[in-house]
């Protein structure tokens, strides 16, 4: 009888794993392998992205020549490493196991065909490559999604901002970047600052005859104690032209800021401030190609030329906005117009050269030797030493 029990159990056992596997295998589960790829595509193959999020706002980022670019935003350069980073982590994207596998509940997580937070199309040419919708968030970086021909939801390590649907969340705002070292000069509100290397004539020449120069100031002066006085004046000019020439050498201590048809010193920090200002516009927005009354461009604010050490000059206007505390910028050589903040503006606007030169400094004066009078005690002129007379020798006693 227990024999028969047990053979009975065993048998129960093994339908309720039979069941089990076939509910699986028939509801789609079974279909999921964790750890495998959520999408399969190669990067370098695609050359369409489109990005729709549920308000129903939509961007494509198409590549031309090499290129992404934003062809329904005034065909824009898109950011190169933005989309690169996009794709990098699409691809990184591994299964799990299934949330649900049932129709119904595609809607409840959004991850629906009508239904989404972002559904992204990757293609090539007019070739669908793969599709992926995103839905809500169960948590931090944490994601609802299903391959577009999936029938399982899965739970995906993902932010959906990391996939904007607007034009601006792409767009390159470095595109007028350099730094400080890639610029040797610029020429801003009727004054041109340029770099030159330090050589001859620089300041730290003039190191090198601070102690002649002392010595012929305080030679001048004569009197006594001349020697002490040259000494201190030396030392004194020495170190006063060390840090005259250490604030006046430049970039690595190669190049230095000069302003052309200025024999005056400039103050070398505020000269770099004004070249990083000039080599980090950055703008809010793309206005378009075409002009408008309302940028104001025939009245500039500002005139700037940025020389880079490679390339050809890039001029800039900078207008104010009508009606906006923001300001226009257009450079030479893009189509484009640009809205930028006050902030970018207010530096390059209030610049000037009175700004930059560096104060005269009063030379200092030669200290006056000081005269220490020592008392003397006089003395008396010595007495003379009179020898005195011998005495008058003797004579023997006569024998008797």
């Amino acid at each position: 009888m227990g024999k028969t029990l047990g053979l009975l159990a065993a048998l129960l056992l093994a339908q309720l794993a039979l069941a089990a596997f076939l509910f699986i295998r028939g509801s789609g589960f079974g279909a999921v392998q964790p750890d495998e790829p959520l999408v399969t595509f190669d990067p370098a193959t695609l050359d369409r992205v489109t990005i729709q999020d549920g308000t129903g706002a939509q961007v494509e980022l198409v590549k031309r020549d090499g290129q992404w670019r934003l062809p329904g935003h005034f065909d824009f350069p898109a950011s190169a490493s933005k989309v690169e980073a996009l794709l990098r982590d699409l691809q990184g994207l591994r299964t799990r196991l299934p949330v649900s596998t049932s129709p119904e509940a595609f809607a409840r997580f959004k991850v629906a065909a009508d239904q989404f937070e972002r559904r992204i199309d990757l293609r090539q040419g007019d070739r669908d490559v793969a599709v992926l919708y995103l839905g809500d968030s169960p948590g931090f970086k944490r994601l609802f999604a299903r391959p577009g021909q999936g029938a399982a939801v899965l739970e995906v390590n993902y932010s959906a901002h990391q996939a904007g649907a607007k034009a601006s969340d792409w767009t390159d705002q470095g595109l007028f970047a350099l730094t400080s070292d890639q610029i040797t000069g610029l020429s801003l509100n009727g004054m041109v600052l340029r770099k030159q290397p330090v050589g001859y004539g620089d300041p730290e020449s003039q190191v090198e005859d601070g102690g002649q120069n002392a010595r012929d100031r305080v030679a001048e002066g004569g009197g006594q104690n001349t020697q002490d006085r040259i000494a201190m004046a030396e030392g004194q000019n020495t170190q006063d032209s060390k840090a005259e020439a250490a604030s006046q050498i430049g970039q690595g201590g190669q190049e230095r800021w000069v302003l052309v048809g200025e024999s005056a010193a400039i103050d070398q920090a505020k000269a770099s401030d004004l070249a990083r200002a000039a080599a980090n516009l950055t703008y809010l927005a793309v206005l378009g190609t075409e002009p408008k009354p309302e940028y104001q461009l025939d009245n500039p604010v500002a005139r700037l030329t940025v020389q880079p050490r490679a390339g050809n000059p890039r001029e800039f206007l900078i207008s104010r906005l009508a009606d906006s505390e923001d300001y226009v910028l257009k450079a030479s050589d893009r189509p484009w117009y640009f809205k930028i903040g006050a902030w970018a503006v207010k530096a390059l606007q209030e610049a000037s050269k009175e700004q930059l030169l560096v104060a005269p400094t009063t030379p200092t004066d030669v200290p006056e030797p000081t005269h220490i009078m020592i008392e003397t005690i006089p003395t008396t002129a010595p007495v003379p030493v009179v020898p005195l007379p011998s005495a008058p020798a003797s004579s023997s006693p006569s024998q008797d």
